[in-house]
């Protein structure tokens, strides 16, 4: 082989065998780990779990970008603030939602320009109760979430970019049927609704089943008694409540059998 080809071919390994030690998953034990992980801490613990949503503000760049599988895009930190203290966190929120990580999920892998750490990856699973002494082993959900962590001009870690995905229900594999209603009912369910929290929500047929629209999130319901509905993959349920005259006036929606949104029938 030529000596020239021979030496380019062996830099070439060496700096794929650096690349691949650089970009590895960082030991638990180390400095860079423990401070994503207070990081997290802030953002949940204290922002979510407290509502000090100021605190958690802290830690992202005003064009922070939030992809949820199923609540959509949140495109500013600004829109994140407003989103968490118009919704989880007002203040007459009837029922607390408490997120909690699954420690030995975390994985931390940095990121670098020229050999300069200029960010890193953020992996992870979590899941969320009203209990706030929820255990993950009694816990009935899940979730994972990569956040892209970035050092600022002043050499500050805060997040860039955040994806909340395959929220779940932990027997999401066990299919729910339902049961068989009338053509007139599920018909009499259809319509536009307005809630508090969501805002506009339509419910439209879909087969033997309904399905329910709130902004970018779309998921077939399924009937378990003439007027609740149950989400197949989330510990959700929708009843929908009649007036005295019979005709539907508005849906409940629980989760884990706690109430977290009531929806409005918008009067054609």
């Amino acid at each position: 082989m030529n000596q020239s080809i021979k030496s380019l071919l062996l830099c070439s390994i060496g700096l794929l065998l650096l690349s691949g030690t650089a970009s590895a998953q960082v030991d638990k034990s180390s400095e860079l780990f423990k401070t994503l992980k207070a990081k997290d801490s802030i953002l949940f613990k204290i922002g979510f779990n407290k509502c000090e949503v100021e605190r958690s503000a802290e830690l992202m760049f005003d064009d922070l970008e939030f992809y949820h599988d199923k609540g959509g895009i949140t495109d500013s930190k600004e829109a994140f603030v407003n989103t968490m203290k118009n919704g989880i966190c007002r203040p007459d929120n009837p029922e607390k939602i408490y997120r909690f990580l699954v420690e030995e999920s975390l994985e931390v892998f940095p990121m670098y320009n020229n050999g300069k750490l200029y960010g890193a990856l953020q992996n992870g699973k979590h899941f969320f109760s009203p209990d706030e002494n929820m255990t993950y082993e009694k816990s009935d959900n899940d979730a994972l979430f990569s956040h892209l962590w970035i050092i600022d001009n002043e050499g500050k870690w805060k997040i860039k970019r955040v994806i909340s995905y395959n929220h779940r229900s932990k027997d999401v594999e066990k299919e729910i049927s339902g049961i068989s209603i009338s053509d007139d009912l599920l018909e009499s369910y259809s319509g536009n609704y307005k809630a508090p929290n969501t805002g506009d929500v339509n419910i439209s047929i879909n087969g033997k089943h309904l399905n329910i629209k709130a902004g970018q999130m779309s998921a077939t319901i399924v009937a378990i008694s003439e007027n609740i509905f149950e989400h197949p993959q989330a510990p959700l349920t929708f009843e929908f409540k009649a007036n005295d005259q019979g005709d539907i006036e508005k849906f409940i929606v629980r989760e884990n059998g706690k109430i977290v949104e009531e929806a409005t029938k918008i009067k054609q």
